[in-house]
């Protein structure tokens, strides 16, 4: 065995031990943001559980104003955030301000505790079929048969 064949060997071991010194950060950042993931999906999960909603009553065109209103109650014990708490009428996205929102009575907040009531008044021209309430974690709603 000569220098030739010791020098090889000691090259060949030296570039493993680098290159274990540059793979070992990568695996170990590649698992605490694997470990983060299934946290914040654990998290999300727990959430969904954990949230309901009820619609407790809604009223179309009283009166002939053409509006729709609809109260509905946070019956889970997340707290849920109005501005994260979509409207869809007949399977169409209604963006915010194209609505009004409220809870207890209050246009003001922006958190939806357990047991509070939020309501939702939005003015229509046309018929209404179908409105679908949706919280942040999907948790969803639906009025149907309004214009029957």
């Amino acid at each position: 065995m000569g220098f030739s064949t010791s020098g090889a060997t000691a090259i060949i071991l030296i570039g493993a031990l680098i290159a274990a010194g540059i793979a070992y950060p990568v695996f170990h950042t590649a698992q605490e943001e694997r470990r983060t993931a299934i946290q914040d999906r654990d998290d999300r999960t727990l959430s969904m559980r954990n949230t309901a909603i009820a619609i407790d009553s809604w009223s179309y065109n009283e009166s002939g104003n053409e509006n729709f209103s609809m109260s509905i109650t946070n019956t889970g014990s997340t707290t849920l955030s109005v501005a994260e708490t979509d409207l869809l009428v007949d399977g169409v996205y209604q963006p915010e301000g194209t609505y009004e929102t409220n809870v207890e009575g209050s246009a003001e907040r922006d958190l939806w505790q357990p047991g509070e009531t939020l309501n939702v008044t939005t003015n229509r021209t046309t018929e209404l079929n179908r409105v679908k309430l949706v919280t942040e974690y999907g948790i969803a709603e639906t009025v149907t048969e309004i214009g029957a």
